[in-house]
């Protein structure tokens, strides 16, 4: 332990952190726009200054000494950072009005703290230079853009991809793709955790906001609506009710306000997929392979294995995601008990997730020449569209959903988390293999946020190897490794974000400080377990909505007009 002179006051502490460490974990304020403690970027926007033993040094880099003074409010300190931001202002669109990041964008909060000013307002016109919106997903506007790197970071970190770069584009160093590529022709997996680490709106979602309201709108149309399990975990968020706070009632209510015809839910989604994962699981017990079988729920795992595993393609569940299967019933069930045609029927879910609308807009998923899926929309904007409606969120009552394609088990709310998938299909293929309602369905081992898990489970007196991965990082190093090869696996689970959908790239933006305290993935978690635990039903194949459907409509699982409609094969 060394003696350190912050701002006036003696402080005991480590001489391996940092200054700026050493400051936060003593409530003392520096301002920082690049540092994301979680994906070790640091150094590069040169506004964390302090003055040490009467030096201006960058706090993030500079570690503390032994008697060092440290003094963090001094009027050159002060003015070298408001310099420093002015020198941002000069590349940054300043126009906060329209900007999706107004309420939570960590430059304008920098701005109005240092009343830094641009020497000369940037405020292009065209902005056509600036723009890429070529991806089906994600959105790049580089006249946003602060160049902090945390884009770069967290997509190396996260994904080891590294799909998004500095490069040179007309002799500028601006962030992109390699080659200048659109992300969906590029190696880039859609996750978005690039999107969630952006301190500006230099990086969002691909918006289907005006296409949802003229949906609305139209006299003609049936639109009907449908949340993710991960997004009730944390839209209360945007509507500052804390996190980890349940919202699913609220929800509901928000979407009839709102205007939507039917309030639908994926989770009834969910239960659909397990009803065709479990059954093939089962299938390829019975035919002895091809093992492993790996989910095909998360699109941005999917796009790994295209981009990087294709030998994995063959593996794949051919079930397809909730958001697919269920938009698949939207149009092909729904329509056979609502008497409503199916080519008025408009499909919108609510996301975690960019890679979603990419999923949603691809080429065949389609049935007789109508979308599965025809808007995706954001956790973050089904909260624009609540504010944009006046609607006091957090004083909602709690609303009821359709019954229809609204009910969900206790196994379709906990596919939000990693791991969930894995147990959801676990809990209905034991079942389904040894004919009896089993009683002990918590399998705690694939549960938790390590990168990589394993377990045995015991299904009709054989052992089955199972893993659970969730951060497609984490999916190189288990091949990478060789563990793919030491035994054989029948069941893997892989989600490309870090804990999967509760931190997905369609989620809220987190303060740096609460990224790096990582305690809100548990927090946004634990709303679905809590869920499982006190539904009363709490496996997919005893949705009472689910059994009625596959009874009237689509037969038995994984046979016939099911497997028709419900499957889909990736291909590279």
């Amino acid at each position: 332990m060394i003696t350190v002179v912050l701002n006036g006051k003696e402080i005991q502490t480590d001489e391996n952190k940092t200054i700026l460490q050493v400051a936060r974990e003593n409530n003392v304020d520096i301002p920082t726009l690049c540092f994301l403690e979680d994906c070790g970027n640091f150094g590069k926007c040169g506004v964390c200054l302090v003055e040490a033993d009467g030096k201006v040094l960058a706090s993030c880099v500079a570690k503390v000494k032994d008697g060092m003074v440290v003094n963090t409010n001094t009027e050159e300190v002060n003015e070298r950072i408001k310099k420093r931001v002015s020198m941002l202002l000069d590349k940054h669109e300043f126009k906060c009005g329209p900007c999706p990041r107004r309420e939570n964008c960590e430059f304008l909060k920098l701005v109005i703290k240092t009343k830094a000013k641009a020497s000369k307002p940037f405020l292009p016109q065209d902005k056509s230079e600036y723009v890429d919106e070529r991806s089906n997903a994600i959105v790049l506007d580089r006249s946003k853009c602060v160049l902090c790197g945390r884009c770069v970071a967290a997509c190396k970190k996260y994904t080891q991809t590294e799909s998004i770069q500095f490069i040179r584009k007309d002799g500028q160093r601006v962030v992109g793709t390699v080659d200048d590529k659109c992300f969906d022709d590029s190696n880039c997996l859609l996750c978005g955790q690039c999107v969630i680490a952006c301190p500006v709106a230099a990086l969002k979602e691909k918006p289907h906001i005006d296409k949802v309201k003229a949906a609305l709108e139209d006299p003609n149309k049936h639109v009907i609506v449908a949340i993710a399990p991960a997004v009730r975990t944390a839209l209360g968020e945007l509507f500052n009710m804390g996190i980890g706070k349940d919202v699913t009632g609220k929800i509901y209510t928000a979407l009839r306000a709102l205007g939507f015809n039917k309030i639908f839910d994926i989770n009834f989604g969910a239960d659909m997929t397990i009803m065709e994962e479990a059954t093939e699981l089962l299938q390829r017990v019975e035919a002895n392979g091809p093992f492993p079988m790996f989910t095909s729920c998360c699109p941005a795992w999917v796009r790994q294995a295209q981009n990087y595993f294709p030998e994995f393609l063959p593996n794949l569940s051919s079930a397809k995601s909730p958001q697919q299967i269920f938009g698949t019933a939207s149009k092909t069930y729904y329509p056979s008990i609502s008497g409503i045609d199916a080519k008025d029927v408009y499909t919108v879910t609510i996301m975690p997730c960019n890679d979603k609308k990419y999923e949603a807009d691809l080429a065949d998923m389609e049935v007789d020449g109508l979308r599965h899926i025809d808007a995706v929309l954001t956790t973050r904007e089904l909260a624009k569209m609540i504010k944009d409606a006046k609607i006091k969120f957090a004083e909602l009552e709690d609303g009821v959903v359709d019954p229809a394609m609204g009910e969900y088990s206790g196994a379709g709310a906990i596919f939000g988390a990693t791991g969930g998938v894995m147990e959801a299909a676990i809990r209905t293929a034991k079942d389904f293999a040894e004919n009896k309602d089993l009683e002990n369905i918590e399998y705690t081992a694939v549960r938790g946020l390590e990168g990589i898990k394993e377990a045995t489970v015991e299904i009709a007196g054989n052992e089955y190897n199972v893993a659970v991965i969730n951060g497609a990082s984490n999916m190189f190093e288990f091949v990478k490794s060789g563990k793919i090869n030491e035994k054989q696996y029948h069941f893997i689970e892989v989600m490309a974000c870090p804990g999967g959908c509760v931190n997905g790239g369609g989620q809220p933006h987190l303060s740096p400080e609460n990224r790096a305290a990582g305690e809100y993935k548990a927090l946004r978690a634990s709303v679905l377990y809590n869920q499982d635990k006190n539904l009363p039903k709490r496996k997919s194949h005893k949705n009472t909505a689910i059994i009625k459907m596959y009874d009237s409509y689509f037969g038995k699982p994984g046979e016939g007009l099911a497997h028709k409609l419900l499957h889909y094969k990736y291909k590279k």
